[in-house]
């Protein structure tokens, strides 16, 4: 193998997350098949002691096997490279499960940070996937909301998102202040059905209530979703932005 193509090589199997001397010994073993550990030590210019190490690390990840029954000293041999795919595959898994985790805390690490700086975070969300993430953050969060709804007609897409997500408000036991368009003739729920889902509800004659994005206020937090163009929800976490619009909130629904 070409000390060109060895680079290469190293690059990829680096970038699938092992190590320098982990993708040497590696490299190593796929080129001369089995080899001893002193021999091994000497052709990667590692010392015994750490290629020993490392052949126990690529071992223990199944990139690696150790043949003690071929004469009197053992010899290391690499596995088939489908087990670095394997590898790199769990690997991927993995990162994706770690980025999800980091930015279901994410929120909560800004929130922190923010409360010490005085500055007010803002997330932009995209497509039904960033809704479906407001509404997560609602029900961990706990608190009683307030919503000043846009027309129906303009979320009839996720119309049945919107209707699981009343259900797991209620099953929470959150309640929620909901202004709505005197045009609004079908709502995510039937107002007969307000009381079961812990709504209260003030009808706006459409012609001054006909809002094109929808506002929702809860704990500390104001999210805006956008409903005609691609289905964008910005949320501001501070708390004079939400009592900003927690007070237009209580002036409409108090001159209602």
């Amino acid at each position: 193998m070409s000390y060109k193509c060895n680079k290469m090589n190293e690059k990829i199997l680096l970038g699938i997350g092992l190590s320098l001397e982990q993708a040497k010994i590696y490299l190593y073993l796929l080129e001369v098949g089995l080899a001893p550990a002193k021999v091994i030590a000497s052709k990667t210019s590692l010392g015994r002691a750490l290629a020993y190490k490392i052949l126990d690390q690529l071992i223990e990840l199944g990139l690696a096997e150790k043949r003690e029954d071929i004469g009197s000293i053992a010899r290391f041999s690499a596995t088939h490279p489908k087990k670095l795919k394997e590898l790199a595959e769990d690997r991927e898994e993995k990162a994706k499960e770690a980025k999800l985790a980091f930015e279901n805390t994410y929120g909560f690490l800004a929130s922190s940070f923010n409360l010490l700086s005085g500055k007010p975070n803002i997330q932009f969300f995209e497509g039904v996937a960033g809704l479906q993430r407001v509404y997560s953050d609602i029900l961990e969060e706990g608190k009683d909301i307030r919503v000043v709804s846009s027309p129906a007609e303009d979320r009839k897409g996720v119309l049945h998102l919107i209707r699981e997500q009343i259900e797991k408000q209620a099953e929470k036991n959150i309640r929620t202040k909901s202004i709505n368009p005197s045009g609004d003739h079908e709502p995510a729920t039937p107002v007969s059905e307000d009381e079961k889902y812990l709504i209260t509800r003030k009808i706006v004659p459409e012609e001054h209530l006909r809002i094109p994005a929808q506002i929702i206020i809860y704990g500390e937090k104001v999210a805006i979703t956008n409903f005609k163009e691609g289905l964008v929800t910005v949320v501001m976490e501070s708390k004079y932005i939400r009592e900003t619009f927690e007070k237009m909130f209580e002036y409409i629904w108090n001159h209602s």
